[in-house]
């Protein structure tokens, strides 16, 4: 009986492979339909080698497919289409011999975008990708970059290449991450309930809590941010914290908290939960969230509480737990100058924020206006000494600038001053 029935089994097999197409041929008969300049048809060309491509995706004409998609989507102006399947051909063929092209083409489609996207693609045309890594993971890489990017409709072709990417590596390790990313696609596109099913299936689904406290905190962040249920996010947000008391999600949980209870006016429990965060970020040596957290704290304390000596010694400590990272350190102490002068009007605070500017690090940009800005303040204040030092040491580190000039006519007129005075007496 066994037999009988596995003999028309094998004779379908063996009809399927007479009847169906031969994959090289019909790549030859796509790229024929490619030389065509009608816009419908090239824009079915191009779906019917990404279609192509994710079926021979093991094919050594896999490459040529894919750039040739690229190279149509171009041709009939696709440009967000264009610019997903270009940067998804970077990271499948990092070894392609249509390496060089592809690049070129990625750089070009960049000139459609608005400045940013346009500077981000500029950037990613020229960088290497990883040749010694599995595919899975480049193209993971590949997706999470594309998801990032935010490019305005492309919604479609990135969901496409989520779907193909689920069902060519369906036991990837890190497929939980990508669900989070997809439902961040989902947000981008302004369809917040499928992004909270997306971080909901992450929660329920997959067995692994690495990602199950994220999908909490960003179902809370939807709800806080575009929905508007105070509610919901709090509840979300107190789940974080209350079942994963170790999680990294933890002070990103309290700085979205923070936001929240501020864009609710509910300043002290801002103040309390920007608090907790930054000594989380500080105590997991998380430097650039720390330093997120502590200016975060220091424009709360500005702009909504209205205490300024807070948010100007806030400031300060931001600086000096950021001293070696000239561009944090410098930002910091610009923004507690800034309150000194417009807020406290405290100009020895001002000068002694600008004086620990030019102290460590003389070479900075803002440190000729900073120079200049810190010997008026001296001159009024009738230190002129420390004036006059400044002013020479700007002239003489500085000669080019045009501050140098100004600074030449403070020192006349100082000692024009001085001379008058000694002479009256």
């Amino acid at each position: 009986m066994i037999k009988k029935l596995l003999f028309p089994f094998f004779i379908l097999a063996l009809a399927a492979r007479a009847f169906s197409q031969n994959p090289a041929a019909e790549l030859v008969f796509y790229k024929n339909e490619a030389k065509n300049t009608d816009k419908k048809l090239l824009s079915a060309v191009s779906d019917n080698l990404h279609f192509w491509a994710a079926r021979n995706y093991s094919s050594s004409n896999a490459d040529d497919a894919l750039f040739l998609a690229g190279d149509i989507e171009i041709r009939v102006k696709n440009y967000p289409r264009a610019a997903i399947t270009l940067l998804r051909h970077k990271y499948e063929f990092p070894k392609s011999p249509n390496r060089d092209a592809a690049k070129n083409l990625l750089f070009s489609v960049a000139a459609n975008f608005d400045k940013q996207t346009r500077a981000e693609l500029e950037k990613k045309s020229h960088l290497s990708v990883p040749e010694n890594i599995q595919t899975a993971e480049r193209l993971s890489i590949f997706l999470s970059e594309a998801v990032k990017l935010n490019i305005k409709n492309s919604f479609d072709a990135l969901f496409v290449q989520f779907q193909e990417f689920f069902a060519r590596f369906p036991v990837y390790e890190n497929n939980d991450k990508l669900e989070l990313m997809l439902g961040d696609l989902y947000r981008q596109n302004k369809n917040y309930q499928a992004a909270i099913m997306q971080y909901a299936k992450v929660y329920e689904i997959y067995p692994s809590a690495k990602y199950k406290a994220a999908s909490l905190r960003m179902m809370g962040d939807i709800y806080a941010g575009e929905l508007k249920n105070p509610a919901k996010a709090q509840y979300y947000y107190d789940t974080v914290l209350k079942d994963f008391p170790n999680s990294a999600e933890r002070g990103i949980t309290y700085h979205h908290l923070a936001i929240f209870a501020d864009n609710n006016k509910d300043y002290v429990s801002a103040l309390d939960y920007i608090n907790k965060a930054t000594d989380i970020f500080i105590k997991d040596n998380q430097t650039q969230k720390a330093y997120e957290a502590l200016r975060y704290k220091a424009d709360l304390q500005e702009k909504k509480i209205k205490n300024y000596a807070a948010a100007a010694e806030t400031l300060n400590r931001t600086a000096a737990m950021f001293i070696k990272q000239q561009d944090k350190y410098i930002d910091a102490k610009l923004a507690a100058a800034d309150i000194y002068a417009k807020k406290l009007k405290d100009p020895y605070g001002q000068i002694a924020a600008y004086e620990d500017m030019i102290s460590n690090y003389p070479q900075d940009a803002s440190s000729v206006r900073t120079m200049f800005e810190t010997a008026a303040l001296y001159e009024k204040m009738n230190n002129t000494i420390r004036a006059k030092e400044l002013y020479r040491h700007l002239i003489i580190e500085h000669p080019a600038d045009s501050l140098a000039a100004k600074a030449q006519k403070r020192l006349e007129a100082i000692d024009k001053a001085q001379a008058a005075a000694a002479a009256a007496k």
